[in-house]
């Protein structure tokens, strides 16, 4: 157990090595709140409420979707593919760590950094903004479905990333997938808007279990389908293992690199 807490603190400190990339790449995440806070807020000034949805949960929902995807979607399995190409990947191979609990650890420091620094700066932005937050609820119910989340986008970002065992084109996969979550994963706005039968198929899929359901569930809107829901997370907790694992084995039988 040390030897992955060192890893953590390891990592943590690795961001801080070039601390102007760190500060860029803030700035550029502040912005992005930016631009949806006030998208919306443009809205509300000719209503009081969107749908089912009024200003303060509205704006609540974007917040707390935006801190809780900092933490859900934070990772650094996207290092694998280029790992396999290269033939990186042999030297932790045959360290005596697990390659699972290794990255896993990767992924905590990277969530636990993302979510400190979200947390401030979304704070930041209701603090100047004085935007209303409305009380929050549902924390058992909460947590369930975001250790859901958590691991749904953890064994995804596998899935993506064992593409290398095959292909050395892994960033356009993960570019796609990444423009897909932001989307279906209602980043953007609450995906109960959509039509009933848009917004059911999106319930199949497992983007909105990354982040949109805990975020609906701990702002206090739970919908007649919570049941469906909620076995449709495990689901996809089992079916996301299974084919990340699948992909492992299979990967590892066909792999091969050239010597250095």
């Amino acid at each position: 157990m040390l030897k992955y807490w060192t890893v953590f603190k390891l990592t943590i400190k690795e961001y801080f090595v070039y601390r102007l990339n760190f500060l860029l790449w803030r700035l550029r995440v502040f912005l992005s709140y930016l631009v949806i806070f006030f998208i919306w807020l443009t809205v509300f000034e000719s209503k009081t409420n969107f749908a089912s949805y009024n200003k303060a949960l509205l704006l609540t929902y974007l917040l707390i979707s935006n801190l809780i995807s900092s933490f859900v979607l934070g990772t650094r399995t996207a290092d694998i593919g280029a790992e396999i190409n290269s033939g990186k990947i042999i030297n932790l191979l045959l360290k005596p760590i697990s390659f699972f609990k290794y990255y896993l650890t990767l992924d905590l420091a990277d969530k636990f950094l993302n979510f400190f620094c979200a947390f401030f700066e979304i704070t930041l932005l209701v603090i100047i903004f004085k935007i209303p937050i409305i009380d929050l609820k549902n924390p058992l119910l909460f947590l369930i479905f975001f250790i859901n989340g958590v691991a749904i986008s953890f064994f995804l970002s596998l899935i993506i990333s064992f593409l290398g065992f095959w292909t050395t084109e892994t960033w356009a996969p993960r570019f796609i997938f990444t423009t897909l979550i932001f989307f279906l994963s209602g980043a953007y706005f609450p995906l109960d808007l959509l039509p009933f039968n848009l917004y059911f198929f999106f319930l199949i899929s497992p983007f909105p279990y990354l982040f949109y359901l805990p975020t609906k569930i701990l702002i206090g809107k739970i919908d007649q389908l919570i049941y469906f829901q909620f076995i449709m997370s495990f689901i996809w907790v089992l079916l996301s293992y299974k084919i990340s694992y699948k992909m492992w084995v299979n990967g590892n039988k066909s792999f091969s690199f050239f010597g250095r």
